[in-house]
């Protein structure tokens, strides 16, 4: 009820500087005197402070939720979250992280807008990122958004109207061979090279660019992965082509970096790089549905085609389980049983083989113009099937 002069309880006015009134609201809580505002009109102040006083009265009132001094800056609620995170992927986990600080960085969480939102959308898809990356993206910071909600110091998700992008579901996208060596030549050098560095081993982005020469071993052909999408140490094979390439990088003079930037302490920055030298190519190219990670299935796909069965390709894709390769089974014919060389050469003319040849070989029969061969030595099964996109490239693409 109003009081007298309606000069209603909690109800504050001031003047701005044109003159104009401005409504606040004043309330106790829990023994402190909290303000809120600033309310257009009188009639939208009344409204806060009732609503305001009910949900006192049911145990219901957070007043972080309104009070605009009083909101967590959203950095600090994603440095909270990712210190306790305990995600699989905390490579990622913490990639994500950094990402939004800087994209946020003095943002209270009632400055994340719908709008602003939408930016940073359009921002990662302009970056040349996969859609799929660019919703894992967005989901992250969802749901620290959620977790504020359910803290109460946020009363509704701005991501609730927010569209997503959609993830086209389907068959793998990997890379013909004319389509390699177009982008190959397109891109140039010595970026060519990075490229099919990523199709001789199947690295990541982050993998490929994070190497340091500590650990890179040329001798045995072993890359040692510290920071993986596993969230441990994982290594990664070499086959010759590749360890020709890294043999061919100079870096080893001047950083510990294998890719480095202009400043040869700091390693590249390789969302700069994918955005300003690979995604321009592929885009110049037609190359529909092509990103980084298309390089790695191009890999997998490969090793299918081949004939290794679903536990090699899991093992060099340094997978857990056979699960995620079985998108490739439909590449992998069932009479096919040829050992990881058939891919060295695939496309090209069957070598000759000798006498003085430490593998012994037996003509199979020929599927798809290439000579399927039965390889025996003493080389485990992996050391061999890494060498099936060694050589890949000189004949007719898959």
């Amino acid at each position: 009820m109003a009081r007298a002069g309606r000069k209603d309880r909690g109800l504050l006015a001031k003047k701005d500087s044109t003159g104009k009134p401005v409504w606040y609201v004043r309330l106790y809580h829990e023994g402190r005197d909290r303000r809120f505002g600033s309310f257009p009109n009188k009639t939208k102040a009344r409204e806060f402070y009732e609503k305001a006083k009910l949900e006192q009265k049911d145990g219901r009132f957070f007043p972080e939720r309104y009070q605009h001094g009083g909101y967590s800056l959203v950095e600090e609620l994603i440095a909270a979250h990712v210190a306790i995170s305990t995600v699989k992927n905390q490579a990622a986990e913490k990639h994500y992280g950094e990402w939004w600080k800087g994209r946020l960085k003095g943002k209270r969480l009632n400055g994340v807008t719908p709008n602003l939102l939408e930016e940073a959308q359009r921002e990662l898809t302009a970056e040349g990122l996969a859609a799929q990356t660019v919703v894992h993206y967005m989901k992250f910071l969802r749901h620290i958004l959620n977790k504020a909600i359910r803290d109460g110091k946020l009363e509704k998700n701005p991501f609730a109207q927010v569209k997503l992008p959609k993830v086209a579901s389907g068959k793998t996208r990997f890379l013909t061979h004319e389509e390699e060596r177009a982008l190959i030549g397109k891109i140039g050098t010595p970026y060519g090279s990075w490229v099919r560095l990523a199709v001789l081993t199947g690295l990541r982005l982050g993998e490929q660019f994070g190497l340091k020469w500590a650990d890179v071993d040329l001798e045995r052909g072993i890359l040692t992965l510290p920071h993986t999408k596993a969230g441990h140490i994982q290594y990664a094979h070499l086959n010759e082509e590749a360890k020709t390439i890294l043999r061919g990088f100079n870096s080893w003079q001047c950083s510990t970096w294998v890719f480095p930037s202009e400043n040869p302490a700091t390693q590249l920055d390789q969302r700069n790089f994918y955005s300003r030298v690979f995604a321009p190519a592929v885009q110049a190219l037609k190359l529909e549905g092509v990103t980084w990670h298309t390089l790695r299935h191009t890999f997998a796909s490969r090793l299918a085609m081949s004939g290794q069965a679903e536990g090699t390709i899991a093992a060099l894709l340094r997978h857990s389980t056979t699960g995620l390769v079985r998108r490739y089974a439909h590449l992998s014919p069932t009479h096919l049983k040829a050992a990881v060389e058939t891919v060295a050469s695939f496309g090209k003319p069957a070598p000759i083989s000798s006498d003085t040849d430490h593998l012994e070989a037996e003509e199979a029969p020929i599927s798809n113009g290439t000579v399927t061969k039965t390889v025996t030595g003493e080389a485990s099964e992996k050391e061999l099937a890494v060498e099936v996109v060694e050589k890949f490239g000189a004949g007719d693409g898959i």
